[in-house]
Formats: C-alpha cells, sequence, structure tokens
C-alpha cells in the first residue's frame, strides 16, 4: 500500500480527531485513499458533503426512489435505517446495493446501513437474535446472541445494528423493561457490553442506547415529551452501563431525547450541551460517534421544530442525528428540510466546518469493522 502519511486528506479528515481515535481513523480512511493516491488527489468533502454526512434517514416504501437516490448521490444522506415495510431479509441485499451504488457513483462514503435489530419485542428481521436481552442471562450468551446477530446483518450488507440498549429499568412499569437486559446496572453493562463486541466480531457496528439512560420513564418518548427528575446522584446509577461500554470502545453512542434537570439543562438530552457536550464528550471522554434518536418525534416536537433540533444536536457534538418521524411519518420532507437546516447554519458559521470536518472524520473511523482477527485496534478492539 502507498505511503499517504502526508496525504492531504488524509490530514484534514484527521487532524482534529483526539490522538487515540488517530490509529483507527486511519486503518479506516486509508485503504479508501490509497487508489486515489495512485490516480492523483482524493477530492475534499464540500462543505454539503460534510453536512450531509450527518443525517440518519428512513426510506419510504420498498423501492428507492429517483429523488432519494439523487440525494444520496449527492452526499445529502450519511446514513439510512431499515424498517419491516422497506424489504423482506431476502431483498434486503438488492435494496442495500441500490443505496450503496448510487453513494459510490457520488463519490460519498459508504452509507451507514442500519436496523434496531435488539431481539424480543424490537426486532426488524426475522432473523438473530434468538433470545430478548433478558434471556441473555450470562456475558457469554450474550455476545454468543451478538455475534450470530452480527453475522446475520453482514450477510445482507446491513453494516450497524441501533443496539444495545443499555437503559437500566428503575421498576418493571419502565416503558423500557421489555427491551432491557436486567434491572441490575451491572448486570446491562456486562450483557450489554458482551452484545457489542458479538456484534464487533462480526464486522457490524454497534450503538449503545439511549444514553444518559431512559429507565426511569414509564413512556417512551417517540410518544410524550419526558423529564426524568432524578437526582444526579440517583443517575450515577444509570450511567455505569455506559461507562463500561466507553471503556471497552463501543464505537457509537445514541443520545436521548428526555430531559434531565439535575444535569443542568431543561432541553432534550440530543441537542443538550450539559449532556452531549460536557456530559459524554468532556467527563466520560467519549470519542466516538455521537447519534441522536428520532428528533422528529414527541420528545422533541414541543420544544423546536425537528430540522432546528438537528441544528443544535451537531453545534454540541453530535455525529449524525436521525430523523425519521415515528413509523416513518415524516417521510422524505424531514430529512430533506433538516439537510437544508444544517447546510444553512454551515454557511452562516452557526455550526464551524472544523466542527463538521471533525464528525466527518469520527464517522469514517467508526465505518465498517473488518470481521475477526482484523480488527484488532482502537474503537475495534474487541476479541
Amino acid at each position: 500500500m502507498a505511503d499517504l502519511t502526508g496525504h492531504p486528506q488524509l490530514h484534514r479528515l484527521l487532524g482534529r480527531v483526539p490522538r487515540r481515535l488517530f490509529a483507527v481513523a486511519a486503518v479506516a480512511s486509508v485503504a479508501a485513499l490509497a487508489a486515489s493516491a495512485h490516480a492523483g488527489s482524493a477530492p475534499t468533502p464540500t462543505l454539503a458533503q460534510l453536512v450531509g454526512q450527518h443525517l440518519l434517514v428512513r426510506m419510504q416504501g420498498s423501492n428507492p426512489s429517483p429523488s432519494f437516490l439523487r440525494r444520496i448521490r449527492k452526499g445529502q444522506v450519511g446514513g439510512v435505517v431499515l424498517f419491516q415495510n422497506n424489504a423482506t431479509a431476502a431483498q434486503v441485499p438488492v435494496l442495500v446495493a441500490k443505496l450503496q451504488a448510487a453513494a459510490h457513483a457520488g463519490g460519498q462514503l459508504p452509507l451507514l446501513i442500519a436496523v434496531d435489530q435488539e431481539g424480543g419485542v424490537v426486532k426488524r428481521l426475522p432473523g438473530p437474535p434468538s433470545l430478548s436481552p433478558s434471556g441473555m442471562t450470562t456475558a457469554a450468551l450474550a455476545r454468543a446472541q451478538g455475534l450470530s446477530t452480527g453475522r446475520y446483518l453482514h450477510g445482507l450488507s446491513v453494516n450497524a445494528d441501533l443496539a444495545p440498549v443499555l437503559d437500566v429499568p428503575a421498576s418493571m412499569s419502565a416503558f423500557i423493561s421489555s427491551r432491557a437486559f436486567s434491572t441490575s446496572a451491572s448486570l446491562v453493562g456486562s450483557r450489554g457490553v458482551a452484545f457489542a463486541k458479538g456484534l464487533l466480531a462480526a464486522g457490524v457496528v454497534a450503538t449503545a442506547k439511549h444514553f444518559p439512560g431512559l429507565g426511569r420513564l414509564t413512556e417512551s418518548t417517540d410518544y410524550a415529551p419526558a423529564t426524568v427528575s432524578a437526582s444526579k446522584a440517583a443517575l450515577a446509577r444509570d450511567l455505569l452501563p455506559f461507562k463500561r461500554a466507553i471503556a471497552d470502545g463501543v464505537p457509537a453512542i445514541m443520545v436521548g431525547t428526555a430531559i434531565y434537570p439535575a444535569y443542568g439543562d431543561d432541553i432534550p438530552a440530543a441537542y443538550s450541551p450539559a449532556i452531549v457536550t460536557k456530559l459524554l464528550r468532556d467527563t466520560l471522554d467519549f470519542q466516538g460517534v455521537v447519534l441522536s434518536d428520532d428528533l422528529d418525534t414527541a420528545g422533541v416536537w414541543g420544544r423546536i421544530p425537528p430540522p432546528q433540533a438537528a441544528v443544535q444536536a451537531v453545534k454540541v457534538g453530535g455525529d449524525m442525528v436521525y430523523i425519521a418521524g415515528v413509523n416513518g411519518s415524516g417521510g422524505d420532507a424531514i430529512g430533506e428540510e433538516a439537510y437544508a437546516a444544517l447546510l444553512r447554519a454551515a454557511k452562516d458559521g452557526t455550526i464551524s466546518e472544523a466542527a463538521l470536518q471533525a464528525s466527518y472524520a469520527r464517522i469514517a473511523a467508526c465505518g465498517v469493522p473488518k470481521r475477526g482477527s482484523d480488527c484488532k485496534s482502537g474503537l475495534f478492539a474487541y476479541s
């Protein structure tokens, strides 16, 4: 492979990434840059492409529309979340090939193709995991379930699982209890991280959710705005699984849309500087990809319009914003509106280009990990 240590695009993408991420970003980016190095300088991502990489959206129907594919080619979409009504398991590889071909034709990074494949009540595709999280009663069993899930998704060309759930239910009345590994924070941490390790060993990105924890709520923020009124001391218990996941190198964390006054903000966590910037980035030193939960939901609607929430989420340090609407109710329009809002914010300096470049580099570094023994360093240091 060519020596790209002095390659200008590599430095543009990675210059602002913390040192501990450098090796990982290099592994993820150098191979893609090598071919272009022989042909000449790789193109620098445009501002529009930097902005588009932040968007994780839902596709309408079972066949991507010409306008949706055009948006992907132009770099206005960074990832796509698939649901049951998009394709059967047998159809998923063909659908993903169409989407990735559009990204490749436009010279974009490969798309993040994600599903919610938690197991139990939330499982978009019919394959593994065969157990619900609560049924994964040991870390070894959870890892085996994660590995089989990762192999299944990898075989369908899906490269990210929006799992594991690391919320700790305060009681069985918590809405998340049917999706949780346990009511014990330590067991949620050990089993959830083991599931993540299995996913990553199979070459699928794991996403820990819903930071900083939804275990004290009785209703989902998809359907109602919610405030977690517990003290900061009480909330420390809910952070334990996330701390373990960060220590073990989970590549992505999804931030929820509940409000946590104890952390010093009265706005949804996904775009709260007290939670994303101060708590997750600074205090817990998370250097991976920060993804918002869906911003086109009841947890956000009453505060600000979802496209503006997307701007605020990126401004405080988010790397990707998930915006689709409950059951895809936002349609294609909400993703287009969010892209337009983010592009305006980038052009007027509300979001700095340096911040966009740093996010772009983190996303590139979090790209699809290699399977098995090829994936042995940095964020993907699982065995």
